[in-house]
């Protein structure tokens, strides 16, 4: 991926206002147990800024939390994330006429072709490895870097929002 289309990445978690946004959650994992967590995998989206901006994020989300960050292999949770792209195209044909119910005319159709990403986050039990949480963020990729820096801020702060989740009442 080139350092262009990493930047992309970033415009794809903030280019729209409704990003798409899903968690999910092990409902037998005890979360109040989970105070610190380590990166056993970080974004390798090919930019290194947005990355590393990903991760700052995830951090301050974590924080807010209460969670701390320890060193590598220490901690009571472990973080994975992954950055993907993929080229999408939409058509939409317009039409010159319409009468009861039916396109008349000549017809003409638009290509457009855009960046879609998608963000993973997932949080492991650091004993065991068994994944506990996911939140995955999509949307499409802008092409101005600070407004994809803005998305991806909006969207770890739309995954983490209800994090860590409530305990399941049985």
């Amino acid at each position: 991926m080139s350092a262009a289309s990493g930047s992309l990445v970033l415009a794809l978690l903030m280019a729209c206002a409704a990003i798409q946004v899903d968690t999910g959650f092990d409902r037998n994992a005890d979360f109040s147990r989970y105070k610190t967590y380590f990166w056993l995998g970080r974004p390798a989206s090919g930019n290194a800024s947005v990355d590393r901006r990903i991760v700052e994020l995830v951090d301050a989300a974590l924080r807010s939390k209460g969670w701390r960050k320890v060193g590598e292999g220490k901690g009571d949770a472990a973080l994975d994330a992954e950055v993907l792209t993929e080229e999408e195209e939409r058509n939409d044909t317009y039409y010159d006429g319409w009468t009861l119910n039916q396109n008349l005319g000549p017809a003409d159709t638009v290509v457009t072709t855009f960046r879609e990403g998608t963000l993973i986050v997932n949080v492991l039990d650091g004993r065991s490895m068994r994944p506990v949480w996911r939140g995955v963020a999509h949307e499409t990729i802008s092409e101005n870097p600070a407004e994809n820096e803005a998305l991806a801020g909006q969207a770890i702060a739309k995954m983490f929002a209800a994090f860590p989740p409530a305990p399941a009442s049985h």
